[in-house]
């Protein structure tokens, strides 16, 4: 299917389990990978363990991969949108960006983390709640959001993209995936 935007490809091949753990790679012609869960819920707590590397000597324009949890309706932006996690390969710091489903005139609310090595493994957690959204690296809260105006109408899921925001000639990229969890919360 089409990547992001109409950039390259998402190729379910570009998805596969690299002893133990999933990797999901970026090509130098822009194709790339992406998966979604189905299983939506209305509030929660999703936690990815991941890492981001570039290729040994690759060049071009930078992946840019994403923890989302995305509306279980398809409805954007009306149903919301939380990236809560996301960055270019390279970064050195992660950013989030909770997307208004409302009328507000707010577009999003946006979050920069302190100096990662993101080429390590780290955690990364997000909670959505009636009382706020909540994002946290390696269990230390990083965001917190109270804004009313963010919060979703309905059910949403977790996907976790490589995505190309350029079309070709990418630098070859990896999103390695060690877990993913999602808790329900009352």
């Amino acid at each position: 299917m089409p990547g992001h935007d109409g950039n390259g490809r998402r190729c379910g091949n570009a998805n596969y389990v690299n002893g133990s753990y999933l990797r999901q790679t970026g090509s130098s012609n822009g194709d790339t990978a992406g998966m979604a869960s189905n299983l939506g819920q209305k509030y929660g707590r999703w936690e990815v363990r991941s890492r981001i590397q570039a290729a040994p000597g690759a060049n071009g324009n930078a992946y840019h991969p994403v923890l989302i949890t995305w509306p279980d309706s398809d409805a954007w932006p009306s149903g919301g949108e939380y990236d809560y996690f996301e960055v270019n390969v390279g970064d050195d710091a992660g950013t989030a960006f909770m997307h208004h489903p409302t009328q507000s005139g707010v577009v999003q609310d946006e979050y920069h983390s302190g100096s990662l090595d993101l080429s390590q493994w780290h955690n990364y957690g997000f909670e959505w709640s009636p009382n706020g959204l909540t994002g946290y690296i390696d269990g230390q809260q990083w965001f917190h959001d109270t804004d009313p105006d963010v919060q979703a109408p309905g059910p949403m899921h977790q996907t976790i993209q490589l995505d190309n925001f350029f079309g070709d000639g990418m630098q070859q990229a990896y999103f390695d995936v060690d877990w993913a969890r999602v808790y329900s919360i009352s």
